[in-house]
């Protein structure tokens, strides 16, 4: 399968402006044909979530396409690897696939946030980045549906990975060996540190939001703040999207961090999308990449630069 546009090349300003805002949009990069197959994919396993969390999707789907031949065709790609060797300047290790549904005026999916989940088992320290590809066209004027997302050389969600998340969760532990915490005010202590009325106005004052057409994708990095774009009235009843994560290949695993994902899910007792972050490493500060977890698959998910 032809998994890239054979005609796309990478500028210099793609990469200057991936190195200083932390993502980029490449217009047509994936074909045709790798947006119907992941399209398919898609529809096939996506699930209602039971992360009450994230309810805000009407799919939602982790690990999708785990082990799946085409997408490690495209790792495998020569000027797939090129291109993420250029922007990222780092050694990649795919981790996992994401696919999400957003429901026409229904589903609000994420307000800002960071990836929690996706990169919650690595050091806060630690590189890692996200394709995504859109799987329907996104119109901004129009029905919506796309993302938002702020330059990290303007507003950097760093200091989310470095303290306001541990300190959310180490909050929840200590709330209910006290007696409890009602989930609203749990998904307040989430979502208020990036959603409060004036960090709320400065995101959205410095985001920016793009149209993208089929093959269109975004490369953007762990510490890029984002939020979903609800699809509105219009032509599609659904939105879909495809994420690939990648972390850097001498990524160490967080053990606590990697725990405290549960702490609610335990709590509230419903299941998370996922248990990839506790079944990919045991050990505090071991490097992923040399996981059993991966040893079926090991070389086929990394791409040296």
């Amino acid at each position: 399968m032809e998994t890239i546009n054979k005609g796309f090349h990478l500028t210099d300003k793609h990469i200057a402006d991936y190195k200083r805002t932390g993502f980029v949009l490449l217009k047509q990069f994936f074909s045709a044909e790798m947006i119907d197959y992941l399209r398919y994919r898609v529809n096939e396993e996506l699930e209602t979530p039971t992360d009450l969390y994230q309810k805000g999707f009407d799919k939602l789907r982790y690990d999708l396409c785990n082990g799946d031949e085409v997408v490690f065709e495209l790792i495998s790609n020569p000027d797939f690897k090129k291109v993420m060797a250029d922007l990222t300047e780092r050694s990649l290790f795919f981790t996992q696939g994401v696919g999400f549904g957003l429901k026409k005026n229904l589903s609000k999916g994420f307000t800002w946030h960071i990836e929690s989940q996706s990169f919650g088992f690595n050091r806060s320290e630690d590189y890692g980045t996200t394709l995504w590809a859109p799987l329907h066209r996104v119109d901004t004027k129009g029905q919506g549906g796309g993302m938002r997302y702020v330059p990290r050389d303007i507003i950097s969600g760093e200091f989310m990975y470095d303290f306001i998340d541990p300190a959310v969760f180490r909050c929840m532990a200590e709330r209910i060996a006290n007696g409890g915490i009602e989930f609203d005010e749990y998904v307040a202590l989430r979502d208020e540190p990036l959603n409060s009325p004036g960090i709320g106005r400065l995101l959205e004052y410095f985001s920016v939001e793009d149209d993208y057409e089929l093959g269109d994708v975004l490369l953007f990095d762990k510490y890029v703040i984002h939020r979903s774009v609800p699809l509105g009235e219009g032509p599609l009843d659904i939105r879909d999207a495809f994420s690939l994560r990648f972390i850097a290949d001498d990524s160490l695993y967080d053990l606590e961090r990697a725990r405290s994902i549960e702490i609610p899910r335990d709590h509230y007792g419903y299941a998370g999308p996922t248990k990839f972050h506790l079944e990919i490493c045991s050990v505090d500060g071991s490097k992923i990449v040399d996981s059993p977890y991966f040893d079926s698959d090991r070389e086929r998910r990394y791409m040296a630069v």
